[in-house]
């Protein structure tokens, strides 16, 4: 029979080498998971601010919505397509007027963009706690239409603001909630920036305005929620 000592070093060996077994059979669930879904599609509601001008005769942005498609590619990166509609108003400027007279009225002006972006997800194809977060940074067109024009026909010819269509550039950020493998939520939220043009009466040397530049590269923001369905 071994002396006390003996046997105590002998159960202490027998559990350190017990430990490894007993931590092996441990799993810690990872706050991450893969993305298996590579498409998705939904329609989104908000709203876009965006600047007037000088004059102030630019839509000054409203309500939103739209629709949105996305793909996932490689690694961190996805492509998405989108389709977006501001019901939007502007002031009709008379420049013929005095300051404190110069805005006759107000109208509608209907603007839609339409534009591709590329996404930015910052946990790369995967969520952290069902959550992605993500830039986006993107281009393309945004065309005004529609509207009233009752106000405008009151104007001078070379005085009438028209939106027309310009280059749309945007920068994003938001993040994606996971519901389900199939259902998500998304929020974004949107710096913009796109060009209008001077009516040409403003430049009209009779007049006192000085160093009228012949267009204006106008800023906004913008806030949406998303529903979207991933297949």
């Amino acid at each position: 029979m071994g002396s006390p000592f003996n046997r105590i070093a002998a159960t202490v060996a027998v559990a350190c080498l017990g430990l490894p077994v007993f931590g092996a059979a441990q799993t810690i669930p990872s706050p991450f998971e893969y993305l298996e879904r590579r498409q998705e599609a939904g329609i989104f509601s908000g709203v876009h601010g965006a600047g007037t001008g000088r004059f102030g005769y630019a839509p000054s942005g409203g309500p939103m919505f739209g629709a949105r498609y996305g793909l996932e590619l490689s690694g961190p990166l996805g492509l998405e397509g989108t389709i977006s509609f501001i019901d939007s108003e502007r002031d009709v400027i008379d420049p013929s007027q005095i300051e404190a007279n110069r805005v006759i009225g107000r109208t509608d002006q209907l603007l839609t963009t339409i534009d591709a972006r590329i996404r930015f997800s910052f946990a790369g194809r995967r969520m952290w706690k069902r959550l992605s977060p993500f830039l986006t940074m993107g281009g393309g067109a945004v065309i005004g239409a529609g509207g009233d024009d009752t106000l405008d026909q009151t104007l001078l010819a070379e005085d009438v603001f028209s939106f027309g269509s310009s280059f749309y550039g945007n920068l994003g950020l938001g993040t994606r909630w996971f519901m389900t493998d199939q259902l998500a939520l998304r929020a974004d939220g949107l710096f913009s920036l796109w060009k209008v043009d001077t009516p040409p009466g403003f430049s009209d040397p009779g007049r006192a305005f000085s160093e009228v530049e012949d267009g204006e590269w106008l800023r906004g923001t913008g806030f949406s929620l998303a529903l979207l369905w991933r297949w």
